[in-house]
């Protein structure tokens, strides 16, 4: 049996810091897991496809592992650019941007039916539980291929994608198999090792209300900063700094105030979160642009 994994990149990345933050994971292995839990022990692995918008000036920590991704045997990044939209804020009524996915999920849609048409594989691998892959699951099954649908956690998962893929596969069964034997490199200097800034490394950035030193941020402090921020800027038109560190609820932060603001700080020096100021500010978050606004005089970040 001849198998390939499509991912739904944004949707993995956020489904696996929700359920373990702290995990790495070895991709080679991943597919080989997979591709096992799929065909047995006689199946092979015919590829695995990574689909991931990107907007201009990502940051390195991104890029770094896309590019890292796609020189592993068998996998491939299939990068599409991020749109930049404008809105009103409906507080103060200036004009923000950001950008949004495009063309992602219908890449991804086309291409698995495309490989499915040319025998490309036996059985697919659909991670993500998003129900907007209903229509390909279809259209791969009536070429008579098998899909099956992997997630983090049953919850994570459609009911009108589970009933029409092949089987359910349970990633979190498979940690074991796949967990990375050591942190990436990247998260390495999120430590403090190599090359991060002194702010970074220890020292409170200036400006910030916390003075003297500081422990140096964990990287997955910073990953669920990122995380949470990308959820405010999902549900609000804009986010302020100030608004993310007084009032954003969330158990996956620091209390609100002087700790949470410290991590805010952390993230924008650690080039994780991007704040510009003017008539038009906003903050980018890996690989993600969320906008903000306020009135005059506040400080803006994400």
């Amino acid at each position: 049996m001849k198998v390939s994994i499509f991912f739904d990149g944004q949707n993995f990345y956020r489904s696996l810091l929700r359920y373990d933050e702290s995990l790495r994971v070895d991709y080679d292995r991943l597919a080989t897991w997979i591709t096992n839990a799929v065909g047995g022990p006689n199946a092979v692995f015919t590829g695995a496809y990574y689909y991931v918008g990107v907007s201009p000036g990502a940051p390195p920590l991104v890029e770094g592992f896309l590019k890292g991704l796609e020189l592993r045997p068998g996998y491939f990044v299939k990068r599409e650019g991020r749109v930049r939209r404008t809105g009103r804020c409906p507080s103060c009524g200036a004009e923000y941007e950001y950008t949004t996915e495009k063309r992602v999920d219908t890449r991804l849609v086309a291409e698995m039916i495309h490989y499915a048409a040319i025998n490309a594989f036996d059985a697919a691998v659909l991670i993500s539980g998003d129900d907007d892959f209903v229509p390909a699951v279809e259209a791969v099954n009536a070429l008579g291929r098998q899909v099956w649908v992997a997630t983090w956690s049953a919850e994570e998962l459609s009911t009108d994608l589970r009933v029409r893929c092949f089987g359910h596969i349970h990633l979190s069964e498979g940690v074991g198999a796949f967990r990375a034997d050591r942190q990436p490199r990247a998260l390495e200097r999120a430590r403090g090792i190599g090359g991060i800034p002194r702010d970074i490394a220890g020292v409170a950035p200036r400006g910030n209300v916390l003075r003297g030193p500081q422990p140096p941020p964990s990287p997955f402090a910073l990953e669920r900063g990122v995380v949470e921020l990308q959820r405010a800027e999902a549900r609000l038109p804009h986010v302020s700094r100030g608004y993310f560190v007084t009032r954003w609820k969330s158990h996956q932060l620091p209390p609100a105030g002087q700790e949470r603001e410290l991590l805010v700080q952390q993230m924008v020096d650690a080039g994780l979160a991007e704040e510009l100021r003017g008539r038009d500010r906003h903050a980018r978050i890996d690989g993600e642009e969320a906008r903000s606004c306020e009135r005059e005089g506040d400080t803006m970040a994400s």
